[in-house]
């Protein structure tokens, strides 16, 4: 049947822009190229007033067979509600053989004026052997004539097929594009483009995932909706189907960007080598209930050489820090600054500690809820450590004051670096795995080696500490330590009893831990410039040891247990 053009131009502009995608991508300040993608659909008349397009045209390898599959979008250009004429959808090969498609049960039989439906088509063959698709076509059956009348209503050609396959064989249909190339979906309905911008292999307890961060951007003018589709994974040998992290429908406004995630479990020590763009449709047989996922490839994009790739910022200590423009975690109002970082020995435990102090600072006029990030430590070889947040935190933070967060990161021995980077994660918008705001690239402060020690929000100078032996009626021995401190507080920090604790720990001769205290820097007992004493009592020993060592650390109470800082060594 011959194609029937439109009566004046501006109704074939009007359509083209209602079931043709269009755009140009515009990511952050920095607009990447838009990715050559295939011809617009090019669309066909049913009727007088119905138009048809191909979205999409897939034959994927099954267990015993082949699956063939076929979406089509349908535009109802007319003033009044218009029916589907009754039809089979078929699709033949370049060698002459048709199979008809069974539809899903929940096509549209109707369209309002103006409306754009979707057709789902789909069946299943035991044979392998299909060759190449090159036209599909709507056929009217008279079943009430003998012998039955067929009358072809549209024939259109199909440009693009997706033949799913493992490997290269996969990819000869799609178009090509290079890792943070911005790109648009052929034959999908939409104006939004897409850029991949992250990508980070992520162990989890049911194995290693590949997390994908995509931005999607509306540069059109009215709001749209991220219509259906998927991330898989390809090494050379197989593919790895992913899945969106979010559940709900993602909006986006007029010039707005957000970003989307993708989840795609792989195996251990798989070398990826593409992304696969994939639309999917929904596919209900005729009186069933169940839907089957229909995906079609639409583009490929080569799969990052560098993974994590938010690549870290020189910082230096006590800056506010630069997070992502997009990230939902830390609210604007919130100034974030990294005050400390230190790694020290940890005296008989068998590893090292590092603690990252954090400062927030509300500079709204009104309470805001405290940022609730995670954070890994990077060294330069690669070896990536995990942050455990200090247990407890305040909920709220009062405008005009500061609050105090630490982080702690267990380190083997064998590090001796003394640069990392810092990474700030987003462990809520693709849950259960994380997202990069912030990369930060800084050197360890060294240890004081003076009286005065630098504990933010304190500045804790030690003057004197002696310890003193204490005889009991059982004739043991406990402990006393006496402080003579200078204490220094920066202003407009809050202290609370989630802070940290100095614990003062009495070693003997024989390396023996004799006697130990904690002590607070807020309430009724809390530290405080001038001399005091502690009584180390927790602890007694029915040996007299001397001379004494006390090892001075500071402790945070994180989700894996207690992180102990060493300050200082006292002998």
């Amino acid at each position: 049947m011959k194609k029937r053009p439109w009566k004046n131009s501006l109704t074939a502009i009007m359509l083209g822009a209602m079931i043709v995608q269009g755009g140009t991508a515009v990511w952050a300040a920095d607009a990447a190229p838009t990715a050559p993608v295939s011809a617009p659909s090019v669309n066909y008349g049913l009727t007088s007033d119905i138009r048809a397009a191909v979205k999409s045209v897939a034959v994927t390898p099954t267990a015993t067979g082949s699956q063939l599959a076929v979406t089509v979008r349908l535009y109802n250009g007319g003033v009044t509600q218009n029916r589907v004429p009754e039809h089979e959808l078929r699709v033949q090969t370049s060698s002459g053989v048709s199979y008809t498609l069974k539809p899903s049960g929940t096509n549209k039989e109707s369209l309002q004026p103006k409306e754009i439906g979707e057709l789902v088509y789909m069946t299943a063959v035991d044979t392998k052997e299909i060759g190449t698709i090159d036209q599909l076509s709507f056929v009217n059956v008279d079943v009430y004539s003998y012998p039955k009348v067929e009358k072809t209503l549209l024939a259109m050609p199909t440009n693009s097929v997706w033949y799913g396959a493992t490997g290269s064989a996969a990819l000869q249909s799609l178009a090509n594009i290079a890792w943070g190339q911005s790109f648009s979906i052929p034959g999908v309905n939409s104006g939004l483009t897409y850029t991949a911008i992250e990508a980070s292999m992520q162990n989890t307890t049911a194995g290693r995932v590949a997390v994908v961060t995509v931005l999607a951007s509306n540069p059109g003018t009215g709001r749209e909706t991220v219509p259906a589709f998927r991330l898989d994974a390809q090494s050379e040998t197989k593919n790895y189907e992913g899945k969106r992290a979010e559940v709900e429908p993602v909006t986006l406004e007029a010039g707005e960007q957000k970003y989307i995630h993708f989840a795609i479990p792989v195996e251990n020590g798989v070398t990826l080598s593409n992304l696969v763009v994939l639309s999917t449709d929904n596919y209900v047989p005729k009186g069933g209930t169940d839907a089957a996922t229909l995906a079609t490839g639409k583009l490929a994009v080569a799969w990052p050489k560098e993974q994590g790739t938010s690549t870290a910022v020189p910082y230096t200590i006590g800056q506010p820090i630069a997070f992502d423009a997009l990230t939902k975690v830390v609210d604007k109002s919130t100034q974030v600054s990294l005050m400390e970082l230190h790694l020290h020995e940890n005296p008989g435990e068998g590893y090292k500690t590092a603690v990252a102090k954090f400062k927030l600072t509300n500079t709204s006029t009104t309470p805001i809820a405290l940022p609730a990030f995670a954070s890994e430590l990077v060294s330069r070889q690669g070896l990536t450590y995990q942050g455990a947040r200090q247990a407890n935190v305040t909920q709220m933070m009062n405008p005009g004051l500061s609050y105090v967060v630490s982080y702690s990161y267990i380190v083997p021995q064998s590090e001796t670096g003394t640069s990392f980077s810092m990474k700030l994660l987003d462990s809520v918008a693709a849950a259960p795995y994380t997202t990069t705001i912030a990369a930060l690239q800084t050197d360890l402060q060294q240890e004081d080696t003076d009286s005065t020690i630098s504990l933010y929000p304190f500045d804790l100078k030690f003057n004197d500490v002696t310890v003193n032996s204490v005889t009991t009626p059982q004739l043991t021995y406990t402990y006393k330590v006496r402080l003579d401190l200078g204490i220094e507080q920066k202003e407009n920090v809050v202290v609370d009893n989630n802070f940290s604790k100095l614990r003062f720990e009495i070693v003997d001769n024989a390396g023996r831990v004799i006697g130990s205290k904690d002590a607070a820097f807020n309430g009724d007992n809390k530290l405080i410039s001038g001399v005091q004493t502690l009584d180390a009592s927790n602890i007694t020993t029915d040996q007299f040891s001397y001379p004494f060592t006390v090892n001075v650390y500071e402790t945070i109470e994180t989700a894996n247990g207690t992180a102990k800082r060493l300050l200082k060594v006292i002998k």
